[in-house]
């Protein structure tokens, strides 16, 4: 038998990873910043060795989780950033965009927990380049669509309604576990039109 290749041993790493992390969010989900790495090895039926052999302690495993969860929030609402409408139409297909990837993904859904509740689980400053990040590759931009495509006086604080609007209707589909296909699209229309008629 022939010694793996260097490009399935990367293989098999990135697949490691992900299991971990997957079972790590799902264990996050279940006790929060109690989980423990043995949890973790427990959900993705692996060893406690395996688990430790990528991650020392949870305070990294979990640091991982939430960059990754960023990239990933950044993948579901790129075609918002990027589309060619005027800022006015953005901001819903954005916060739609967002509100489905919240409620598919747990990592993501703890990533904008954990920014609404400004990481005050999470012990010392290690996250306050990733907040800074945050900010920079989708608050900012979401401010901005607020700014130019609705009448509000205070476009941070509409910003701010929104987001806390989408993560608690994810808190409640995740953690009451709907079985029927939540209507987004329905939610953050009434999310809106509540917001318009009141700046007007």
């Amino acid at each position: 038998m022939s010694p793996r290749t260097k490009e399935q041993n990367d293989a098999i790493r990135e697949m490691r990873m992900n299991q971990i992390m997957q079972a790590a969010a799902e264990v996050y989900l279940e006790k929060g910043i109690q989980l423990e790495i043995r949890d973790v090895a427990v959900k993705a039926e692996l060893g406690y060795g395996t688990v430790y052999h990528y991650y020392k302690n949870k305070h990294m495993l979990l640091e991982d989780l939430l960059w990754d969860a960023l990239s990933r929030t950044e993948s579901a609402v790129q075609a918002a950033l990027a589309g060619d409408n005027g800022s006015s139409i953005k901001a819903k297909p954005f916060s739609t965009l967002l509100l489905r990837k919240c409620i598919q993904d747990p990592s993501v859904f703890i990533l904008l927990k954990s920014v609404a509740d400004n990481f005050h689980h999470f012990p010392g400053n290690r996250f306050i380049k990733l907040f800074a990040e945050f900010q920079e590759r989708i608050y900012s931009p979401f401010v901005e669509m607020i700014r130019e495509g609705i009448d509000s006086q205070s476009p941070e604080k509409t910003a701010n309604l929104i987001f806390g609007s989408l993560v608690g209707c994810a808190a409640l589909n995740i953690h009451h576990n709907m079985q029927s296909e939540m209507d987004v699209e329905g939610f953050v229309d009434m999310v809106y039109s509540g917001i318009q008629s009141k700046e007007r």
